[in-house]
């Protein structure tokens, strides 16, 4: 062999090793795509539990509008028990307000929930009653009514 047939033997084989083959570019391009797929997923989970997120927060946010509203009662056992918030320009979520009285006189536990769709927010507080004036207390002795007298 000459050396010009060594040389082109030579540049022969570097072109052959220089350039990626069909089986190699098919590889790449399936490992890319489905590394696409993995993080579009993740985002779209990600924008999912940021949209189930901002719903549980209005959801408390309201549960918490309505438990304040009860708070302006006198008597929260006197509030409706359940509803919606149309007034609020929600009328797809509704409410419930649960009452329960403790074994504390004049002491009441009560829960509001607030739900839409599947998932809902509950807030539970305890509420002091004023007693009525002339009312019973559980120990059978008027309520506190004193009467003065010069």
């Amino acid at each position: 062999m000459d050396s010009r047939g060594a040389a082109a033997a030579v540049n022969k084989l570097k072109r052959r090793t220089a350039g990626f083959t069909l089986v190699e570019v098919l590889v790449t391009a399936v490992i890319v795509s489905i590394s696409v797929v993995g993080v579009l997923g993740a985002i779209s989970s990600l924008t999912r539990a940021q949209a189930n997120a901002q719903d549980a927060v209005l959801l408390q946010r309201l549960a918490n509008e309505k438990l304040n509203d009860i708070r302006l009662l006198q008597d929260p056992s006197s509030t409706a028990a359940t509803g919606d918030f149309s007034d609020r320009a929600y009328p797809d979520i509704t409410w419930t307000a649960d009452v329960e009285s403790t074994s504390t006189t004049n002491l009441d536990q009560v829960t509001v929930t607030a739900t839409r769709d599947k998932s809902s927010q509950s807030i539970t507080t305890l509420m002091y009653v004023i007693p009525a004036v002339g009312a019973t207390a559980a120990t059978g002795n008027p309520a506190t009514s004193q009467t003065v007298t010069q």
